[in-house]
């Protein structure tokens, strides 16, 4: 894990970036919300939108398979949302190897408990499909942020709120130029 410093200036800017959004929301809610949740969910939501994107054009105009085309589409997201989570998100820099390795496990496990597993049951139980899904991608949605934080990216530093978000800079100022002061820390 690197520092703040070691930081390239889009992980910095995505830090003051998510460090703004978390403030302009109400107290309450920006108590309870980590800057690293607020950066999974632009992250993965983005990467949402891609494999919705993939799945419509390997579908539509490749003609293949539904099952191939969701498992194209899954996958490649998957992968995004691992290199921009590990790069802006946590800012992460460790072992890539063991790391990955988490994320394969984390998204094969996501795929058979959430999306296979729980969504069926609430087919079973005769709930609507579409609800079905986007029930199951809700909790799939909360159970891989929290893998990520506390198994494949996990931190221990707690900001000047108590707030258990890892390593991240306060909003950067105009005389910043993009880079950002350590939360809780007043600027020069």
């Amino acid at each position: 894990m690197r520092t703040d410093g070691e930081d390239g200036p889009a992980a910095l800017w995505f830090a003051g970036f998510t460090t703004r959004v978390r403030n302009a929301l109400p107290p309450w809610l920006s108590r309870m919300l980590p800057i690293t949740f607020i950066g999974y969910a632009l992250i993965n939501g983005s990467a949402f939108v891609l494999d919705m994107g993939l799945l419509t054009i390997i579908g539509h105009f490749w003609r293949l398979p539904y099952s191939l085309a969701f498992s194209i589409g899954y996958g490649l997201a998957s992968v995004y949302a691992f290199i921009l989570n590990r790069w802006l998100n946590f800012r992460e820099h460790g072992d890539l190897g063991k790391q990955s390795g988490k994320y394969v496990f984390v998204i094969v496990s996501n795929y058979l408990i959430w999306i296979v597993g729980f969504a069926s049951v609430l087919d079973w139980l005769g709930v609507q499909l579409q609800v079905a899904r986007v029930t199951a991608a809700c909790m799939e949605g909360i159970y891989i942020y929290l893998m990520l934080r506390f198994w494949v990216f996990p931190r221990h530093a707690l900001d000047a709120d108590g707030v258990d978000d890892g390593i991240l800079p306060g909003p950067p100022g105009p005389e910043d130029a993009g880079a950002g002061t350590p939360s809780g820390t007043p600027a020069p």
